[in-house]
């Protein structure tokens, strides 16, 4: 996902601040404006994987029309995204709105959260920010479940990124499973009242929902079996997160803006400085 902060004066009261931030996913951008770590206002727009500068800031200007911040109170901006070709149009959209410079999260600008990565670079921005977000709330060790696109276990240890696993998300995998099937027909994703389905639609729900239940419950119990410390607290977050956190006890918390209190920070206390008219940080690379 795309997240994004601006970054302006380090001597501002935490109540005096007013971030900018945006998270890029595969699927889904999320919007959202702090006060201070407060979410005042939220947006969540279908992320559109070719677009312009131009457009961008139109989707932007539209929806900052609406709210009660102005662009001129913005004093941060922090983006995240997992769509590289993404990163720069939203960068000069940004910039451009807000008048402010970018804090863009990556392993090189992540308040440095230590990362158990060989290649720290190829670490998802979001699932950074997860990690960094709960170490502001005072974690060591802790696991996130982010449902989205992608479903993905951040596992937390004395504070930083130690690894984790990526599974399809619902979604994903319904998507998949109608499209390689020819006799399995799209259907509406909800609880069935029981396992055992008396009817294809029926089926389809309750492998997706209660299979994911299943996977959820496995790779949890494994994760701190491995970690040696079955008490590790577990968050959940991302768009499917509310759905399955009802089901199950094995969820302590669930915070949708969990991504967005990561990209924050960054965009607080961050370090990187980017322009529009400079070289992305993946065009660097490349």
């Amino acid at each position: 996902m795309i997240s994004i902060f601006i970054y302006v004066k380090k001597n501002l009261k935490k109540s005096d601040t007013f971030s900018f931030v945006v998270d890029v996913g595969n699927t889904h951008t999320v919007l959202g404006i702090f006060k201070g770590d407060k979410v005042v206002d939220h947006w969540r727009l279908t992320t559109r994987k070719e677009t312009t500068s131009d457009e961008v800031m139109n989707r932007i200007g539209g929806l900052v029309r609406f709210s009660e911040i102005k662009p001129s109170d913005i004093t941060h901006v922090g983006l995240s995204t997992v769509v590289p070709v993404l990163e720069r149009p939203w960068i000069k959209a940004l910039q451009t709105l807000l008048k402010r410079p970018v804090q863009v999260v990556s392993s090189k600008n992540c308040l440095k959260c230590p990362i158990a990565y060989p290649n720290p670079a190829t670490l998802g921005a979001d699932r950074l920010c997860n990690v960094i977000a709960m170490r502001d709330l005072g974690y060591k060790d802790a696991i996130v479940v982010d449902m989205g696109t992608a479903t993905t276990f951040d596992v937390m240890k004395d504070g930083g990124f130690a690894g984790g696993v990526i599974i399809p998300g619902i979604s994903a995998s319904l998507d998949v499973l109608t499209e390689k099937a020819a006799r399995l027909l799209p259907v509406s994703i909800e609880w069935p009242d029981h396992v055992i389905a008396n009817n294809t639609d029926d089926a389809i729900r309750a492998g997706l929902l209660y299979g994911f239940l299943a996977q959820l419950d496995f790779l949890i119990r494994k994760i701190k079996k491995e970690m040696g410390c079955k008490d590790m607290p577990v968050y959940a977050t991302g768009g499917w997160g509310r759905t399955i956190a009802r089901r199950t006890s094995l969820i302590d918390k669930y915070d949708p803006f969990l991504t967005l209190r990561g990209i924050r920070l960054v965009a607080v206390n961050g370090t990187a400085k980017t322009a529009y008219g400079e070289e992305s940080r993946d065009s660097e690379e490349e």
